[in-house]
């Protein structure tokens, strides 16, 4: 049985009112308890009031931020994965498993539940957290590259033949490849000598 927990932050919506409670059955003001909690992220503004209490919250707003934050529920909070537990928990079962037989100095067993279902399943995508797994607008779905997003000047490559582009074409400016063979050869002398 569980006897007590420890939260942070602002308390999960559907049990927000208990902890409201229990803050007053405490003696703690409870106003000053939910201001407290919205510092712990910065991603809410408590407004008290005398709506109810999971009315009092509003999200701040970051530009940066590309996902809205949602006050979610204690199931939520607690299994942010639900598809990804049950496949860790298959893994887990079959590592307690290998465990056993070679206590026992059996074989390994097959690489499958106990059912003999595949431990990572082929058509789901379990890995992938609930951001992960949105639907991308079809303006978003360009890549962007190094250099930040995708812009109109990124799909127009001029292919070029030229090893310095930056030489005007027809121009045979070899000053600065045989300036380089010059100093080379003066460096390479220079060193021969000095040893």
């Amino acid at each position: 049985m569980l006897q007590s927990i420890l939260l942070r932050g602002l308390p999960p919506r559907d049990i927000l009112p208990d902890v409201v409670r229990a803050w007053q059955s405490a003696g703690l003001d409870v106003a000053e308890c939910l201001q407290r909690a919205t510092t712990i992220t910065n991603e809410w503004i408590y407004t008290p009031g005398n709506q109810d209490v999971r009315e009092r919250f509003t999200p701040r707003l970051i530009s940066e931020r590309t996902v809205p934050v949602a006050h979610r529920d204690l199931y939520e909070v607690i299994d942010p994965q639900p598809q990804a537990l049950k496949v860790i928990r298959r893994l887990l079962e079959w590592i307690g498993s290998c465990d056993s037989a070679s206590q026992r100095g059996g074989a390994r067993p097959a690489f499958k539940t106990s059912d003999g279902l595949p431990i990572f399943p082929d058509e789901e995508k379990w890995w992938l957290t609930d951001v992960q797994q949105r639907k991308k607008p079809d303006d978003v779905q360009q890549q962007a590259d190094e250099d930040g997003p995708v812009s109109e000047c990124d799909d127009k490559k001029d292919d070029t033949e030229d090893e310095d582009p930056s030489s005007e074409e027809g121009d045979e400016n070899t000053a600065g490849a045989s300036g380089y063979k010059a100093a080379r050869a003066q460096w390479a002398g220079a060193s021969e000598r000095s040893n």
